[in-house]
């Protein structure tokens, strides 16, 4: 599978991995792999149980996002590429642009708060045990990029992200490969 049109959003919870890829799919008009939506249509079918089985449903919605992205000929992919999924994004995605959200960790806080309290899927871990919230600051820290090679552009969600400046930023590093 060649690599050189996929761009992965990486980072950690509520740092705009998902906003940033949605338009970014869009204003490219190339896919968009979010493993969260794979993950919320798995458990619509098949249910929602304990975090052990969100993590299941998670690890499953991975799987498909790594093997659906080498159908396209270009796509964004997104998810928060953690524990076995952080190894496998590795493999899999060498030689992709990245882009790597981050922001301030009490907003990554306030960020995952606020969908929680919006009514976020019941299969997502937070849902299932609120208790993990409180994780969200450390998880924001100690966050890292991937490393997946042909690029990396880094963006700080704290503010306003200049959106058009983003994508012609991805669009420069895409260069010829668009």
């Amino acid at each position: 599978m060649s690599n050189e049109r996929i761009v992965v959003m990486s980072g950690a919870p509520g740092t705009g991995k998902t906003t940033l890829g949605t338009f970014l799919a869009e204003s490219l008009g190339f896919p968009f792999l979010s493993l969260d939506v794979i993950k919320e249509a798995l458990a619509d079918r098949l249910g929602t149980a304990d975090e052990e089985w969100s993590d299941l449903m998670g690890d499953t919605a991975a799987e498909i996002v790594f093997r659906s992205s080498g159908s396209f000929p270009a796509a964004v992919v997104e998810g928060w590429w953690r524990n076995q999924r952080r190894e496998r994004a590795l493999r899999e995605f060498h030689g992709c642009v990245e882009v790597f959200c981050r922001c301030d960790p009490p907003l990554a806080e306030a960020r995952m708060r606020a969908r929680h309290a919006a009514g976020r899927h019941p299969i997502h871990r937070d849902v299932i045990n609120p208790a993990r919230l409180e994780r969200a600051i450390y998880l924001a820290e100690t966050v890292v990029l991937l490393g997946v090679g042909a690029a990396l552009i880094e963006v700080d969600t704290t503010g306003e992200v200049d959106r058009l400046r983003l994508l012609a930023e991805v669009q420069a590093t895409l260069g010829p490969r668009l």
